[in-house]
This record gives structure tokens, sequence and C-alpha cells, in this order.
């Protein structure tokens, strides 16, 4: 059996894969949705240990015993990463007998090992013997694929994009199924795809179920708000009530005209009265110098 708990892995600039958990039994099948290629073979080459992880851990069991921890070196050694762009799929301008060749070496004791054209002849395949890659149809491809995994030695196989050959799952899925519910020798199979089918009722995973930054760190969900009660919100709108300053607000009202009640101009009444002032001092004044005359005239006499 095999676990995944909350791996993933950290490239240069950003994650390369989300975190990732899943579990899977000997004999099944389980498909992986991962929305790029990169996080299609990034995943496919940790979950065989090809890849060091940056979090999380991977658990395997041979049997039926609880999954227990694996190291990456004995990981890559009970797993293979099968048809992974850039990785372990062929190139377009090879011959279908000298990949098959390349793939039975990495697998099979160079005494042991039987040649391509017999090889393909054992399996029913022996008309792609003299066809080059780019010759092959779809179908072609996931026989071909699926007969090379039959011959490896691995526990878990690790299928890499294999909807690019056939876009329908119905297509290229019973071939994996047959693959894994082998009699002879079960393996547990992942497929990593970029959609995954509302008709398949087998396990499935998503790749990434946290959102990352820009620097490919992690942020934690965010949280649903709770919704308040009826006796909460009257609660909170009275705090708020009671905590908010309260502001006066000054009314500046428009200070009508006053008209004025004389038809004599200002300028004018103010000479008048200014004249008035004058013309006061002046009788004052007379008045003053008259009394010292008179009182100097009596202490004379």
């Amino acid at each position: 059996m095999l676990r995944v708990n909350n791996i993933w892995a950290k490239g240069r600039h950003h994650a390369l894969f989300g975190r990732t958990s899943f579990s899977v039994g000997h004999g099944e099948v389980i498909i992986i949705q991962a929305d790029s290629q990169m996080e299609r073979t990034s995943l496919g080459l940790a979950l065989t240990g090809r890849l060091p992880l940056s979090g999380g851990e991977i658990f395997w069991s041979a049997g039926d015993e609880e999954p227990q921890p694996i190291s990456m070196k004995k990981l890559r050694r009970i797993s293979d990463i099968i048809d992974s762009p850039d990785v372990t799929a062929p190139e377009q301008h090879m011959r279908v007998h000298d990949y098959v060749s390349e793939m039975l070496s990495y697998n099979l004791p160079i005494f042991g090992r039987s040649r391509a054209s017999r090889w393909l002849k054992e399996r029913g395949l022996e008309d792609l013997d003299g066809l080059w890659m780019d010759e092959l149809d779809g179908e072609m491809n996931i026989e071909l694929m699926t007969a090379l995994a039959q011959s490896s030695p691995s526990d878990l196989l690790v299928f890499d994009t294999p909807s690019r050959h056939l876009n329908h799952t119905y297509m290229w899925l019973p071939y994996l199924e047959e693959l894994a519910a082998d009699e002879e020798r079960p393996r547990t199979v992942v497929a990593i795809v970029p959609h995954i089918s509302r008709d398949w009722r087998g396990a499935r995973a998503v790749v990434g179920s946290v959102h990352m930054d820009q620097d490919g760190e992690f942020e934690p969900a965010e949280e649903p708000a709770e919704e308040l009660t009826e006796t909460e919100e009257l609660t909170a709108a009275e705090e708020l009530t009671q905590t908010e300053p309260v502001i006066d607000v000054v009314e500046v009202r428009e200070v009508e005209e006053i008209p004025l009640t004389s038809s004599i101009p200002l300028a004018s009444a103010a000479s008048g009265a200014l004249g008035q002032t004058t013309d006061h001092k002046t009788d004052n004044q007379k008045t003053s110098n008259e009394k010292t005359v008179a009182q100097k005239t009596a202490e004379k006499e």
C-alpha cells in the first residue's frame, strides 16, 4: 500500500508541485490531477524517489501491513516512472526496436535479457518492430508502454500523462487496470493527468490543496467567517455605538444684510458728524477764553 502525507517539492524560484496527500492499495489504480506538465513530472519523480521532498512523507507496505516510512533510496528500487516526457518517454526520431532495447536494459540483466524483436513478438507487438516512434498512434503507444511496465520488476508504477496519447479515459485506463490487477503480480499504479473524468469512481487526488504565494511559500487557507446570531448582532451593534466618538456638529448660518434706515450715505453722515464735533470743540474753547479774561479783570480791580 502506498500512502502519501502532505508532500511537496520546492524548485529554485517556486514550488514544483503543491501539497498532496492520498493513499492507494496494492492492485489498485489511483488517478491524480495536476494542471501543468511540470507538476505532473515533478510529482512522478517524487513518488519514485527521484526528486527530494521539501516536506511531507511517503509510506509503503508490500502486503496488508500498516505502511511504514520509506527512504528515497528504497523507493527508487521498488518503483518506476513510465513514459514521462523528457525523462523516460522515447524521442520521436527513435525506432521502436531501439527504445525497447534501451528500456529492457534498465530492468533485466544482460545475460537474461531477450532481444527486442523477440520480446515484441512474444507480446503480440511484432508489427511495431520496424516502425519509428512518431509512426505510432495513441493506442499503440499505450499498449507498448504498459507492456514495458509489465516487464519491470517494480511494485509501484507511475504513469506520467498517459492521456496525451488518448484523450478519453475509457480508452487508456483499461490497460492500467489490467496491469494493476495482474493475478501473477499485482502492482500499485498511479496515473497523473491534467483532468479526471467524471465517470471515474476509483481512488483520486488533486495536487496542491493549499495556495502558494509568488515565493513558493504556502499560504494558509482562509477560514470562512462565522455567522452571528441575532443576539450577537445586537450586542455588537451596541458596543459599536458606545465606543464610537460623538462629534459635535456646528451649524453655520448665513448672516442677512441689514438695510439702512436713512437715505443719507454713510460717507456724508460721517462727514456731518465730524463737522459737528469740530464746531462743538471750537465753542467750548471760546467760552473758556472768555472766562479767563473775566477772571483776570476782576483780579486787577
